[in-house]
């Protein structure tokens, strides 16, 4: 991924609920510079949900509703390509996490993080439903994206945002592709 700058990354808001197999809800943001949508992959290869990118001049938002997830906290973070197909190779074709600034990993760490991979943790609620925003400030798409796109990958674990090379977080369970048009 070597068209995103970029500065802070915060969550806008998180909240769960509702039913594993509710549909997403039309997305309805302020207008946006760019939108993008992905369907969301679970580990079996099924789609378990959605992931909408709306790019403005002050960062970009992520909008995603899934369902089937495990209960409880999850890493997420942004890889450098856009390639969901090796799902029962656990989403490794999505390659690494995306780290333009060249730093080390966690939003937690004294060092820096890596910015354009580094989010907040995700809640999926006992029902396994994931209802989450997700905005980066600052963090734009000069070209839709490059050649081979970029994944919204969320992990087994929570991510520590500390430990190398990825906060602990585990193996990846769901994979959004978002890929040049």
């Amino acid at each position: 991924m070597k068209r995103i700058s970029g500065g802070l990354l915060s969550i806008g808001l998180a909240a769960c609920g509702g039913s594993g197999g509710e549909t997403s809800p039309s997305v309805n943001l302020p207008e946006a510079r760019r939108q993008m949508t992905a369907e969301i992959i679970g580990v079996s290869g099924e789609v378990i949900g959605e992931a909408v990118l709306s790019e403005s001049v002050h960062g970009m938002m992520f909008r995603l509703h899934a369902h089937g997830l495990p209960e409880g906290w999850h890493g997420a973070h942004l890889h450098t390509v856009g390639d969901c197909s090796d799902f029962s190779d656990g989403f490794k074709a999505a390659g690494g996490h995306v780290n333009i600034t060249g730093d080390e990993h966690g939003l937690l760490n004294p060092k820096g993080f890596h910015l354009g991979a580094n989010f907040p943790n995700l809640f999926v609620s006992s029902e396994g439903a994931l209802r989450v925003e997700v905005f980066s400030q600052d963090l734009i798409l000069e070209e839709a994206n490059d050649e081979d796109g970029f994944t919204f990958i969320i992990h087994i674990n929570e991510d520590d945002h500390m430990s190398q090379p990825i906060g602990g977080a585990g193996g990846r369970i769901a994979c959004a592709a978002f890929n040049p048009s």
